[in-house]
């Protein structure tokens, strides 16, 4: 009626995180290349992506629980990882601009994180963004003076550290043989590399649950770490210790060497190469004969190996891991697995297969060999879900047709040095048993880019197949036949 006053309309609801995610994504997906470098330039601080960019690291680090697992999952899976999984330079560049903006907004509230960059001469958003840039320029000077410590940031997951890390380890002992090497990094890494020329690891946790602010927190640790060792030369392959080099390290620009995993144009390459090339670039090494993955065990790690081969006996062995670092993407069907499995037992394989970690893998586990009708002989670091692995006696598996490990990353890797033939997804796995030199097949899905399975395909001195397996077509029993058919007989 003429004269009444509307009610004012409620507000409108904030949108979801997944939804600024879509916004930055969008917006990359229509800027050419050669314009990205321009249109980031001239984006002002209300800018639809940069308001995006707000939100989303305000979500990640908000105290609400619901919120924030929305808004770390928007920001890692939605944001992060597709934009440094297609290893383009147009992704890696919005990534520079966006985790500056998101680093320095939740930094910016927390006093021990203020502190820290402006100990570092950080104190501003340009001031952090600056500072990436450089580093990312990768035209630094090395250090003039000697160089008796180097510092090996860890790129958090341990496939990833014996793909790379280990490249990094073998170029830097081959330039600077006197230096000491230390990785910051799992603690888990000592058992299969301890045996590294000049190398120590130096524990070094990376944390995964919490709001973004504890996540960040992590490369306070790792200043600290490095104050405590005193390097005179930090590399950082990409690690997510310092936010893949958004969060400064060094207070000396030449002491902090950081590559980034980017593809040329043309063919997709493997990373294991293209860091090798990079390294022996800026190092001034000959590139060829390339570096390798390589694993070195401690000395328990290498007296299990010792007790699990003379107890296996010699008689060929599969080793099997069907994990998938927590992404059940990359994993196929169960009916994939029993038929992988009844494939390998078909051809005259003796098994052996990891039982996995955590309640949901020790079940599928007990599930697969349900299904398959299969007695396994189980063993145990432990000596609580099987025999105990350290205390078998030679020949005691000798006559077993499967065998179950339960136990450590290191004593799995020790079981599998024992082995004739690998068999993993795109996990830790296949890059485990390519560094042992045991011939591999790997199945890659669940992948959204054709470049990733060149990327991370394992490397190794001995034969490696990688079975790709659409995304859209795993749940098709014609989809495994290229993995099956991939299997070799066992050697006679």
């Amino acid at each position: 009626m003429p004269g009444m006053i509307a009610p004012p309309s409620p507000p409108t609801p904030p949108l979801p995180p997944e939804r600024h995610a879509a916004t930055i994504l969008a917006w990359l997906a229509a800027r050419a290349p050669d314009q990205l470098a321009a249109d980031l330039a001239g984006l002002g601080e209300d800018d639809a992506i940069n308001r995006a960019a707000d939100a989303l690291a305000d979500a990640a680090d908000s105290d609400d629980t619901a919120l924030r697992a929305a808004g770390l999952n928007a920001l890692f899976a939605g944001v992060v990882e597709p934009l440094n999984d297609g290893f383009t330079p147009a992704g890696r560049a919005l990534y520079a601009h966006l985790m500056a903006r998101i680093v320095w907004r939740v930094a910016s509230r927390v006093p021990a994180l203020c502190a820290a960059l402006a100990g570092l001469a950080v104190t501003s958003l340009a001031a952090l963004s600056a500072r990436y840039q450089r580093a990312r320029a990768g035209d630094a000077p090395l250090p003039s003076g000697p160089i008796a410590r180097i510092v090996v940031l860890s790129r958090v997951t341990i496939g990833a550290d014996i793909l790379l890390s280990t490249i990094a380890l073998s170029r830097l002992h081959q330039r600077f043989p006197q230096a000491e090497l230390v990785l910051l990094g799992d603690a888990k890494l000592a058992g299969l590399f301890a045996g590294l020329p000049q190398l120590r690891v130096r524990p070094m946790a990376y944390a995964r649950r919490g709001p973004l602010r504890e996540r960040l927190a992590s490369w306070l640790e790792v200043l600290a770490a490095l104050g405590a060792e005193g390097p005179q030369l930090v590399v950082a392959p990409d690690s997510r210790l310092d936010q893949l080099g958004v969060l400064p390290v060094c207070a000396e620009q030449d002491r902090y060497l950081l590559w980034e995993n980017l593809q040329p144009a043309g063919p997709a390459q493997s990373l294991c190469t293209l860091l090798d090339r990079f390294l022996c670039r800026r190092l001034g090494l000959a590139d060829q004969p390339p570096a390798l993955p390589q694993l070195a065990f401690s000395t328990a790690t290498a007296e299990l190996g010792r007790r699990l081969h003379a107890a296996l006996g010699e008689r060929p062995l599969v080793a099997v891991k069907l994990d998938h670092g927590g992404n059940p993407a990359k994993a196929l069907p169960r009916a994939g697995e029993l038929a992988l499995l009844g494939r390998l037992r078909g051809l005259g394989w003796r098994v052996l297969l990891d039982r996995g970690f955590g309640p949901a893998e020790l079940a599928n586990s007990d599930e697969l060999l349900r299904d398959l009708g299969w007695q396994a002989v189980d063993i145990d670091e432990g000596g609580v879900l099987g025999l105990a692995a350290g205390a078998l006696a030679p020949g005691a598996l000798a006559e077993a047709a499967v065998v179950r490990f339960h136990g450590s990353i290191s004593g799995w890797a020790a079981g599998c040095a024992c082995a004739r033939l690998a068999v993993s997804y795109d996990s830790v796995g296949h890059h485990l048993a390519a560094a042992l030199g045991v011939p591999v097949v790997a199945a890659f899905t669940g992948f959204s880019d054709p470049a990733f399975p060149v990327a991370w395909q394992p490397r190794g001195r001995a034969p490696i197949t990688v079975v790709t397996i659409g995304t859209a077509d795993k749940e098709r029993p014609a989809s495994w036949q290229a993995l099956l058919d991939a299997l070799p007989a066992p050697p006679r």
